[in-house]
């Protein structure tokens, strides 16, 4: 009997073609799309690797459609792309913040406008090739690890809705990416052998700086200072620049130095890596999934990831209706505005929110300065 439509985002990869495999066999009526968000220049373009947006992807997944006897249609994004995703990559970099796509990209293109479309249809629930899970908590809907944490994909999921949540499918979220290559060999799907890229979608050489050259953005020059105010250098523009950065400085200095600090008029602050540790930062623009929505101020203990690929670490948490902020009980360093901050339970692998680190809240403190960490109180006063 079947279990009713649903239709599968389709990128054009090896982890979407499998979903919509595994889907049918589960009794789905598996309708598969391709969303059109951004097209590669043509001499950039590799077949080989999965980008989800050049004309070769959405040839292969066209491809796979056919194998799979589905239908399979192409949804035109671009205008939405623009403005939710490269609009706001391009000017996080002209603010001296590091944007996250992704993360974007999941929340108001492949799970807002996908999901609008689809219940315009009459069609309740979507499915994608993420590498994530979805659990129910006290009534309340939250994505939870993968069990490949290899290639697990939570932390990009954190801006998905409860409607979302309630609708949408993960199939993948308890299989390794070996296990889902042999079940493209088995299905004998046309993508089976298909590399991946870590690169940004719509940035295929891996260089945003040349993405905001072609973007025609003016790089502001300014000065590299160190925390105590001395200038120590020069540079062509603050937008070369993320916090955290090490590399490609240009500055020779007794010790490795890192970016701890971009700010509007072209300064960046550098320190040495002991002065890098994080003492406090606020996180924005929140999104709740298992945590429920709250009046005045809440205080608690729970695990935050800072970056992608970064572990959770333990900290104490000051949160209210508009934001969080949160007092690391952990070694923590490269905090960086503008990314995206996940919370969870300290006991467990689901999310409890997530949002955008603000801009100006990132304090540090020196590693010789331990009482730091040891005597972090929640009695503090929260920022506004």
């Amino acid at each position: 009997m079947s279990k009713g439509k649903i239709i599968v985002a389709m990128s054009g990869g090896v982890d979407s073609a499998v979903t919509a495999g595994l889907l049918m066999e589960q009794g789905y009526e598996v309708i598969g799309v391709n969303l059109r968000t951004w097209e590669y220049e043509a001499p950039a373009c590799d077949t080989t690797k999965k980008s989800c947006c050049s004309p070769e992807d959405i040839r292969d997944a066209r491809d796979v459609g056919l194998s799979l006897n589905i239908p399979f249609y192409v949804i035109k994004m671009e205008k939405l792309f623009q403005e939710k995703v490269i609009d706001r990559f391009v000017n996080d970099y002209k603010e001296g913040k590091t944007p996250n796509p992704c993360v974007e990209c999941n929340t108001f293109v492949k799970f807002g406008a996908l999901f609008e479309k689809a219940q315009a249809l009459g069609i309740d629930k979507i499915a994608t090739g993420h590498y994530a899970n979805i659990v129910e908590i006290d009534g309340r809907y939250a994505v939870s690890n993968a069990q490949d944490m290899n290639k697990n994909q939570a932390y990009y999921l954190y801006g998905l809705s409860q409607e979302n949540l309630k609708n949408t499918v993960f199939p993948l979220g308890g299989m390794t990416k070996p296990e889902v290559r042999e079940i493209a060999r088995k299905m004998g799907l046309p993508v089976a052998e298909k590399a991946e890229s870590q690169e940004i979608c719509f940035i295929p050489e891996n260089d945003y700086r040349k993405f905001l050259a072609k973007k025609n953005i003016n790089f502001t020059p300014g000065v590299f200072k160190l925390q105590n105010g001395q200038v120590i250098g020069e540079h062509s523009g603050k937008e070369n620049f993320t916090i955290g950065q090490r590399k490609g400085l240009g500055i020779a200095w007794k010790a490795p130095l890192y970016v701890i600090s971009i700010q509007d008029d072209g300064t960046v602050v550098l320190a040495e890596e002991r002065q890098t540790f994080v003492e406090s930062f606020i996180v924005e623009d929140l999104n709740l999934q298992a945590w429920a929505p709250i009046l005045g101020t809440e205080s608690s203990e729970c695990r935050v990831q800072v970056r992608y690929r970064s572990r959770p670490i333990k900290a104490k948490v000051v949160r209210n209706e508009n934001f969080i902020q949160v007092f690391p009980l952990e070694e923590v360093k490269g905090v960086a505005p503008g990314q995206s901050a996940v919370f969870y339970p300290n006991d467990s692998d689901y999310l409890l929110a997530g949002g955008i680190i603000r801009k100006g809240s990132v304090t540090t403190y020196e590693k010789s300065d331990l009482s730091i960490l040891e005597n972090s109180e929640l009695g503090v006063s929260v920022l506004p």
